[in-house]
């Protein structure tokens, strides 16, 4: 659970008491109910953590931080502009309202930055005449029935008896003997572990999502598929009656039920009993026995080559399973993006600005749908390690890899990329075209430039051979997406 009134206590007094006068130096937002804010102390800088989400809240001192996705929060923007150069002045737990307030100036300047840890939970920064400047949390400022401008009051209190069993409640908190901050980094060591294990494992089941959806969906559909592919000794029967039929058409009457008919095969003659529509004539009988023959010969034919292409989707979609299980903390945190989208599997992949394809190896492709979608891809949700991939000379969408930090992207998985590049671009239906390619961080908007118009530095460009058979398979790869509401 979350941090306790007696243990924010002893953190809030401790740091109230030894970080008075710190400079605020640098300020991150990396998810809406998570801040960290760097305070510059005589040789040495110190991580301070806010945390409002749920039973992880916790004022505390951190080693390092959590990542920050994308386009940094207009929470943090509001941080580093508001914050930077100010001195902490003090800090305060209002036990009553479960509100940690810690006061900034600069030049007779003041801020106030809160931790609500109470549900709904959430960060805000005030001005000094108590005014909101800026908030951060999903559902805080409806539910709190706040918004930047207005006068911020505290939230309503816990009855007295659950202020009471709270309070009741002894401190976990086990200071080390090498601790500069003894109370505040136990605060981290009680919470800080479990935050980041309890975020990359939210991560790790959503970047699963889609894909368990895609192989539920590809073998329940593979099972129907493999059962019209084994319709074949069907066809073969039609077409020996047809057969039989076509040979004794002069034997057969016309409105009968039912005719015996005598077959001539390897272990010599039988009788064959074959049942007939009286509303044909014999010939038309034969001829509707010719036609089940070739249509099921057809349906077996066509079911045979969706059954190869639905085992390769599920073959792609367990190998990028098995990728996702084996990725660490440390990487499943660097695609920190995947908890600003909703969650909720394939559905809630429509609110993204991309089209998400699989290549070679079970790798993500990003495709950006449109021009402002472009510019929310490559500036919100690539990281500056991720690859950013564009048809050379003519308009199209914006491509990314979105690859772990320090990855070498894989040759299979650049052609693919760049076969989506061409094929999402003016370059389309042609058999060749370039391909730019950068670290996302080299791509910079056009001052003054149209949506999805940027300029990078640093580039590659390589001349790609398009495999018709390679487009298919990335095109067949992109996952179901519900229509747009």
């Amino acid at each position: 659970m979350s941090l306790r009134p007696v243990e924010l206590e002893q953190v809030v007094a401790e740091l109230a008491e030894r970080l008075t006068g710190a400079v605020a130096q640098k300020a991150w937002c990396p998810l809406p109910r998570l801040a960290y804010v760097e305070l510059r102390v005589p040789g040495k800088s110190i991580l301070l953590c806010l945390c409002a989400e749920g039973d992880l809240a916790r004022v505390s001192v951190a080693d390092d931080r959590f990542p920050t996705p994308g386009e940094p929060a207009p929470f943090q923007r509001w941080l580093r502009q508001e914050l930077t150069g100010f001195k902490l002045q003090g800090a305060r737990f209002m036990e009553a309202e479960r509100v940690v307030a810690f006061d900034f100036e600069r030049e007779d300047v003041r801020r106030r930055l809160l931790l609500e840890v109470g549900a709904p939970g959430g960060l805000l920064l005030l001005s000094d005449t108590g005014r909101v400047l800026m908030l951060s949390g999903e559902g805080f400022a409806q539910r709190r029935g706040l918004h930047p401008g207005a006068a911020w009051t505290p939230p309503e209190p816990p009855p007295p008896e659950a202020r009471e069993k709270a309070r009741s409640q002894p401190s976990r908190l086990a200071p080390q003997d090498s601790d500069a901050l003894p109370y505040s980094q136990a605060a981290e060591r009680l919470l800080g572990a479990r935050d980041k294990a309890s975020r990359s494992e939210t991560i790790r089941r959503r970047l699963a999502q889609p894909y368990r959806a895609r192989l539920k969906r590809a073998s329940r559909t593979l099972d129907k598929v493999r059962a019209e592919a084994a319709r074949g000794p069907d066809a073969e029967k039609h077409r020996e009656v047809g057969e039989l039929l076509a040979q004794n058409l002069y034997r057969l009457k016309r409105g009968a039920t039912e005719a015996v008919l005598t077959a001539y095969t390897e272990e010599g003659a039988k009788e064959v009993r074959v049942t007939l529509d009286p509303k044909r004539t014999p010939k038309e009988e034969a001829d509707w026995h010719f036609h089940q023959y070739r249509r099921l010969l057809r349906g077996v034919e066509q079911a045979r080559h969706r059954e190869a292409e639905l085992a390769r989707e599920v073959a792609h979609a367990q190998q990028a399973l098995a990728q996702i299980e084996r990725m660490e903390d440390a990487a499943l945190l660097s695609q920190a993006e995947v908890l600003q989208l909703p969650s909720g599997g394939e559905g809630a992949r429509e609110g993204r600005p991309f089209k998400e394809y699989v290549g070679h190896g079970g790798a993500r492709i990003w495709v950006g749908r449109g021009s402002e979608d472009n510019d929310a891809l490559t500036f919100k949700v690539a990281r500056p390690w991720h690859l950013w991939l564009h048809a050379r000379g003519v308009p199209g969408s914006h491509v990314v890899l979105p690859l772990e930090k320090g990855q070498e992207v894989a040759q299979e998985v650049l052609l693919d990329a760049a076969h989506l590049a061409l094929h999402h671009s003016g370059a389309k239906g042609e058999p060749r075209g370039e391909v730019s390619y950068v670290p996302a961080k080299f791509v910079r908007k056009v001052k003054g430039g149209a949506p999805g118009q940027v300029t990078f530095t640093r580039e590659k460009t390589f001349v790609v051979r398009m495999e018709p058979e390679r487009l298919e398979r990335l095109l067949k790869s992109r996952h179901a997406e519900p229509s747009a509401p």
